[in-house]
C-alpha cells in the first residue's frame, strides 16, 4: 500500500523521482489528458460532475488515484505528496524550491522562470488551455488573491456534519455541509493564493494542483475517521441532483467503463491502495487459509484498519465472517485488485458480527476489517469457508427462448451466464422498451472484460456480436440511467 507523505518530509531523491515521473507523463501526452478531463468537467456546467456538488471529493479522489497510478507505471516508488498549507504557507517554503515545484511568477506576465516546470526548460509547454487563453507557459501570483487556509479554519471544517445537505449544489450552506465547507472555505483559497494557472479550469497544468488536492483528500479521510457513521449524501435518485453526484451514480468521464467508479466505491481510500503518513498505523496484509479455523485478531487502536487476503483456486460460493463481541465492519475486494470493492457488511452475522456470502471466481481477494466506531477497539476472529452455491446468476440457453428480467432498483446489475460449446460468432442482445446497457465477460471468469454496448440493437436495446471460443461467459445488464428501472429480455444466438 502506497504512503502519501507531507511534501516537507520528502528526501531529495523522492522529490526528483516525483518530478521525473510527472515530466515523463507530460512528454508522452498522458499528462495533458488529465488536464483536459478537469477542464471538460468545468465546461459541462451546470452539469459539472466534479465541482460545486457532493461528488467534489469522491471525483477528485478517483482523479488523483488514476494520476498516481499513471505515475507509478513509470516509477513504482512514487506517490502523490500533499501540501499542508496550514504549516507551509510562505513563498519561501520548501515546496517552492528550484528542485521541486519552482517559485512564484515574475513580471507582468507572472511567468514561472525557476524550477523543473519553467517554460525555459523546453519540457513544460501548456497545450490544454481554457477557451481564449493563448498563454503557453506556467504562471503564478502568490498571495495576490487572498490567504491560505489556517489550522483554525481546517479544524472548524472538520467539525461540520453531515457530509452534505440540500440543495446539493454551490448554494449549499457551509454550516450544514462538510463538503461545501471544505470545497469553498478551504479548497478554493488554495487555488486563489497560488493564482495564475491554478485559477483556470485547466488548473492541473500547474503540478502543485496535485499536492493541493492531495491535502484536501487527506482532510476528507481524517473527517471520515472522525465520523464513521456519517454516510455519503445524497443517495442516487434524489431530485435535482446533477448526474454523477448521487451515492451510486457512475462518475463521468469514466461512466461508460465496464465497472465505473461511483462516490460509494471510492469512500475507502485504503481499498484504493494508499494511506497517509499521519494515519494510525495498521498491521500488514495477513493471509487467510480457506476452511481453516478462525484467525484471532484485534482492533488495537482507534481508527485501525486490518487487511487480509485469501486465494480462491476453485470458483464457487464462499462465506467471509467475523466472530466475537466486537462490532466490526468487513469489506471484500477483488479479484486480484485491492481497489475493486465487491461488497461491505456490518451486522449480517450473529450478534454484531459481519457476514459476506458471495460466488467468487478464481483469484486473490482482500478483506478489510475496521471497528464500526472510529474511536473504539476490541478483539475479533475472522474466517473464510466454502459453502453451497448461491442462486442469483441465471443461465441463458444458446438459441433458446429469451430470458425475462427486470431492473427493479436504482443501479441494479443483473448477471447471466451462458456456455459456448462450439466456437463461432454469437449475438447477445436485449429486447423490450427499457434502455439497457450490457457488458460481456469471460471466458470462464466474470472479471475478464470483453466488450460492452448500449444501443446497437433495435430502439434502445443492446446488441453485441462477438467471435467466442469455448468456455463459460457472463453478461451483466444494467439500466443506462443509474436511477432507471424496467423490464427487459435477454437472449444469446449462434
Amino acid at each position: 500500500m502506497g504512503i502519501r507523505k507531507n511534501q516537507s518530509s520528502l528526501t531529495a531523491s523522492e522529490k526528483a523521482a516525483f518530478v521525473a515521473a510527472v515530466k515523463t507523463l507530460k512528454a508522452n501526452g498522458a499528462y495533458d489528458v488529465f488536464v483536459a478531463q478537469h477542464r471538460a468537467a468545468f465546461m459541462a456546467s451546470p452539469n459539472d460532475p466534479a465541482h460545486r456538488g457532493p461528488a467534489f471529493l469522491p471525483w477528485h479522489r478517483e482523479y488523483l488515484r488514476r494520476f498516481e497510478r499513471a505515475l507509478q507505471e513509470i516509477d513504482a516508488t512514487v506517490s502523490i505528496p500533499y501540501w499542508d498549507w496550514t504549516v507551509d504557507r510562505t513563498t519561501g517554503a520548501s515546496l517552492w524550491s528550484p528542485d521541486f515545484m519552482g517559485g512564484n511568477g515574475t513580471g507582468a506576465s507572472r511567468q514561472v522562470t525557476t524550477g523543473p516546470f519553467a517554460f525555459s526548460t523546453g519540457e513544460w509547454t501548456l497545450t490544454v488551455r481554457d477557451p481564449g487563453d493563448t498563454t503557453t507557459f506556467l504562471t503564478r501570483a502568490f498571495g495576490a488573491m487572498g490567504s491560505l487556509p489556517t489550522q483554525q479554519g481546517v479544524s472548524a471544517a472538520l467539525n461540520v456534519v453531515p457530509y452534505d445537505s440540500a440543495p446539493w449544489n454551490s448554494t449549499t450552506s457551509t454550516n450544514t455541509s462538510f463538503r461545501s465547507r471544505l470545497e469553498v472555505v478551504i479548497h478554493n483559497p488554495g487555488h486563489m493564493w497560488v493564482g495564475g494557472s491554478m485559477m483556470a479550469m485547466s488548473s492541473p497544468n500547474d503540478p502543485v494542483f496535485w499536492l493541493h488536492h492531495c491535502n484536501i483528500d487527506r482532510l476528507w479521510a481524517e473527517w471520515q475517521r472522525e465520523n464513521p457513521t456519517a454516510i455519503y449524501l445524497p443517495p442516487s435518485g434524489t431530485p435535482n441532483v446533477v448526474a454523477g453526484h448521487g451515492r451510486d451514480d457512475p462518475m463521468p468521464p469514466w461512466n461508460n467503463e465496464a465497472s465505473p467508479p461511483t462516490p460509494q466505491s471510492v469512500l475507502d481510500h485504503h481499498a484504493l491502495g494508499y494511506t497517509y503518513d499521519d494515519e494510525p498505523v495498521s498491521p500488514g496484509v495477513v493471509q487467510i487459509t480457506i476452511d481453516a479455523p478462525p484467525l484471532s485478531a484485534s482492533i488495537a487502536q482507534a481508527g485501525e484498519v486490518d487487511m487480509y487476503s485469501f486465494v480462491v483456486t476453485m470458483p464457487g460460493n464462499h462465506i467471509i465472517e467475523t466472530q466475537g463481541s466486537t462490532d466490526v465492519v468487513t469489506a471484500l475486494y477483488g479479484p486480484n485488485d485491492l481497489a475493486t470493492l465487491i461488497t461491505e457488511d456490518d451486522d449480517s452475522g450473529p450478534g454484531a458480527n459481519s457476514r459476506i456470502e458471495r460466488n467468487l471466481a478464481a483469484g486473490n481477494y482482500y478483506v478489510r476489517v475496521r471497528h464500526y466506531s472510529g474511536s473504539s477497539t476490541g478483539n475479533y476472529g475472522i474466517s473464510v469457508r466454502r459453502s453451497a452455491p448461491q442462486p442469483g446468476v441465471q443461465t441463458i440457453q444458446v438459441n433458446g427462448p429469451a430470458v425475462q428480467g427486470t431492473i427493479s432498483a436504482a443501479n441494479e446489475r443483473d448477471m447471466y451466464t451462458f456456455a459456448v460449446t462450439t466456437a463461432g460468432t454469437y449475438t447477445i442482445e436485449t429486447g423490450g422498451s427499457t434502455d439497457c446497457f450490457i457488458t460481456l465477460f469471460g471466458p470462464d471468469s466474470p472479471a475478464t472484460f470483453i466488450a460492452q454496448d448500449d444501443d446497437s440493437g433495435p430502439g434502445a436495446n443492446s446488441r453485441l456480436v462477438r467471435n467466442l471460443g469455448l468456455g463459460t461467459y457472463f453478461v451483466q445488464v444494467r439500466h443506462y440511467s443509474p436511477t432507471g428501472t424496467g423490464p427487459y429480455s435477454i437472449s444469446v444466438r449462434s
